[in-house]
């Protein structure tokens, strides 16, 4: 064996769907969060197109419609997403090892 041979670089971690589905459950079962929080905390690119996924997948999400008031004094209305668990024990489901 060389010596000199450079390791090989390791496999990257795909962010794909279910892995994002799977982060968004996970933050929602903690609490309410807005798409922008969704975007951040799961690393989920356009979290809508996942809570409607998981919404036919079964599970009961609500929109809450909250307004915020931008630094210029407009304003924009932003959805608040809840997960309904009908179950407390079906949260643990959803926890990220």
């Amino acid at each position: 064996m060389d010596n000199d041979t450079p390791p090989q670089p390791t496999k990257p971690t795909y962010n794909g769907i279910g892995l994002q589905k799977l982060r968004i459950l996970a933050r929602l079962t903690e609490g309410p969060a807005t798409c922008e929080q969704l975007q951040t905390q799961c690393q989920s690119p356009d979290p809508r197109a996942r809570i409607h996924e998981l919404r036919i997948d079964g599970h009961t999400i609500t929109t809450h419609h909250l307004q915020r008031i931008n630094p210029d004094g407009s304003v924009n209305r932003v959805g608040l997403y809840d997960l309904q668990v009908k179950d407390e024990r079906q949260a643990g489901l959803f926890e990220l090892s």
